[in-house]
């Protein structure tokens, strides 16, 4: 039993703000995974377009490139408690928008696209704050373990959200399923609202004016070998691989000719992977190569997405996007743990601003293009297309960067986090 309550990945549960902001992730990502499923089906609904269905990930994405480098300063420069607090406010505030309008029986696309667009813009400073305190709670030297639990609550998400959303919907309605998603998001403010950060996440960075801040992100993304490898992967995987996840609607109602239920289960099957994946990794004492992770799940991602855009088979397609899920552990834990590792203490919000910026980025070019192919030709055409091209475009990746050769050097030692206090109200 003494080397069970050992274990890294239980030594960070042992924290109760970190408990707090974990159960608070798990909350939302159930709510926020639901919501996408219940959006596409919405606006398929609504419109019968595949291309107007690709739109939700377009404004979703949206704000990220221009935004998610100052977002990244802010997280490093204001109080992270303050903008969690208030994010998850932003986000209760705008399902229950939605909800209304349903009620009232105004919904139009037009609404789901600002709404999301909002969503995004929130998000946007969401992550590189999340993250960034992830790192505070936990300390270096449990960092990998921290973000292994940090994607459990991601795929999570995806695992519960699609199928609660999807049976909410084939039995309930859209109406029924908003109501419950606004009772999620609420409890999820509740709980980040409980939670205490250590004293020194409350500490603002006034040594550098704002914009030389970004451009020192900038340089360090681009010297930094380990953070440029991370980077220009995700920069592919987002824009050509992971937009699959918009289109689950599209692909379970006109190539698979399936309802919402098993819409929803399909959309859960690699979030199901992923969460077994990420289990694998947490209970991992050590990590020498965190870039084999990284770089081996996210081709194992490409080459599952490539099957799944041919299959005409539900049970082939949920089989091959629950192995693509596992690997996506890999890819999803290692992304944000290489950048912050690499990164001095006093940037790791501003390169999570970087992440945040490529995974944008991506998303919205891809969303974008996927969905034009889509309506223009097929559905399958559009995402296999584009995973299989996403594939190539990692190889040299993995040849010119360390990410494979090397074990990632981190910045420095970091100490063990101080006592949490209380954000002055």
């Amino acid at each position: 039993m003494a080397r069970i309550t050992g274990a890294p990945v239980l030594v960070v549960l042992q924290d109760r703000n970190f408990q707090y902001l974990w159960a608070a992730r798990w909350i939302h990502e159930v709510s926020r995974r639901m919501e996408l499923l219940l959006l596409g089906y919405l606006v398929l609904e609504l419109t019968d377009s595949a291309f107007q269905v690709g739109l939700i990930s377009v404004f979703l994405n949206g704000p990220r490139p221009p935004f998610a480098l100052v977002a990244g300063m802010l997280a490093d420069r204001l109080d992270r408690w303050r903008i969690l607090t208030t994010i998850h406010v932003i986000y209760l505030l705008l399902a229950s928008c939605l909800l209304v309008l349903l009620i009232l029986q105004l919904i139009e696309p037009w609404h789901v696209y600002v709404v999301v667009l909002a969503q995004g813009t929130a998000k946007v400073l969401d992550d590189p704050t999340r993250r960034a305190s992830l790192f505070d709670l936990a300390g270096q030297d449990r960092i990998a373990h921290a973000m292994s639990l940090e994607t459990m609550t991601n795929n999570g998400g995806k695992m519960l959200g699609p199928v609660l959303g999807g049976l909410l919907l084939q039995f309930y309605g859209f109406t029924a399923a908003f109501a419950v998603l606004v009772a999620m998001d609420l409890v999820s403010a509740a709980l980040v609202w409980r939670m205490r950060l250590p004293q020194r996440s409350t500490r603002v960075v006034r040594d550098t004016t704002f914009w030389t801040g970004i451009g020192s992100v900038v340089r360090h993304s681009f010297s930094n070998k380990f953070a440029l490898g991370v980077l220009t992967i995700s920069l592919v995987m987002n824009g050509m691989v992971l937009p699959l996840q918009y289109f689950i609607p599209v692909i379970a109602t006109d190539v698979l000719d399936v309802g919402p239920a098993f819409g929803g289960l399909l959309g859960a099957a690699d979030g199901i992977g992923a969460f077994v994946g990420a289990i694998v990794i947490a209970t991992k004492r050590n990590f020498s190569f965190h870039g084999r992770y990284y770089v081996f799940g996210a081709a194992i991602v490409a080459v599952g997405v490539v099957i799944v855009a041919w299959s005409p088979w539900f049970l082939v397609s949920f089989l091959v996007l629950f192995t693509a899920g596992m690997g996506q552990a890999g890819f999803s834990t290692m992304q944000s743990t290489i950048l912050m590792l690499s990164t001095a203490p006093d940037m790791r919000g501003r390169i999570m601003g970087s992440q945040g910026l490529v995974n944008g980025l991506g998303h919205l070019v891809g969303g974008f293009e996927i969905a034009a192919i889509a309506q223009a030709f097929t559905i399958s055409l559009a995402i296999g297309l584009n995973a299989g091209v996403g594939l190539l475009l990692i190889a040299p990746v993995m040849l010119l960067t360390p990410l494979i050769k090397r074990p990632v050097e981190p910045h420095r030692a970091e100490s063990e986090p101080t006592r949490p206090v209380s954000p002055t109200r």
